[in-house]
């Protein structure tokens, strides 16, 4: 089964959840208007935002993975993505450059198994192929993961019936790069099913489609999110 990513979701019997708190502090950049720098710990970003609209985000951008490195850098200009973002592993190497102003993609790295990996082409489900660009998630696999590790819930049902084990959830990534049918391939039940679907639909759509021989095509993707009662 070919996987664009991994995210293991580790829950104690006490019910204590383990959590990463990280700081970073880097400057401020100014371009003609005050801004001030927001660290928000739940989610590991550190960003500025306008003092006169501390909704619109503007300046150096950078998210922490839960190892505490720089796993998505890149700069706003009055709330959009401006210039080159950077995307890295957990070893800090560069896997994704995408310009933002030339809405084009520069760099990107699979790992060797997403180079050889087979996909469901939506409309050919009879057999699988070899793509010439699989779908990208313009932040990383890494962002992947450390959203779902923030939003998600280990079941109260599946804790009181002691029920662990791997949720395959499905879904199509469509030449336009939006999402669709979410659904799981093996349930487990216990509402850790549900759960999966739920964490995953929250994720934004900004997604770069998959390629075939060049061309933008509707590809289904599998994510397996790991469920462990301690």
């Amino acid at each position: 089964m070919n996987t664009l990513f991994r995210f293991i979701y580790i829950k104690t019997t006490n019910m204590k959840q383990l959590v990463f708190v990280l700081l970073a502090i880097f400057p401020v950049v100014l371009w003609g208007q005050k801004t001030k720098q927001i660290s928000d710990k739940k989610t590991r970003e550190t960003y500025n935002v306008l003092k006169s609209d501390k909704t619109i985000r503007h300046g150096e951008y950078k998210k922490l993975s839960s190892r505490n490195t720089v796993i998505i850098k890149g700069v706003y200009k009055s709330g959009i993505k401006d210039s080159i973002w950077e995307c890295y592993d957990y070893d800090g190497q560069v896997i994704l450059k995408y310009n933002y102003s030339k809405s084009e993609l520069v760099f990107y790295k699979p790992d060797e198994p997403m180079k050889k990996a087979e996909y469901k082409i939506i409309g050919n489900e009879d057999s699988k192929v070899i793509l010439s660009r699989v779908p990208i998630y313009l932040g990383g696999d890494h962002y992947i993961m450390s959203e779902i590790y923030k939003d998600i819930r280990y079941p109260i049902k599946a804790q009181e019936n002691d029920k662990s084990g791997t949720v395959y959830v499905s879904f199509t990534v469509d030449k336009y790069g939006k999402t669709s049918n979410y659904h799981v391939n093996k349930k487990l039940g216990y509402d850790l099913d549900e759960e999966s679907i739920r964490v995953l639909k929250l994720i934004p759509d900004n997604w770069l489609p998959g390629l075939l021989n060049g061309q933008a095509v509707d590809v289904e993707i599998t994510c397996p999110i790991v469920f462990i009662l301690l």
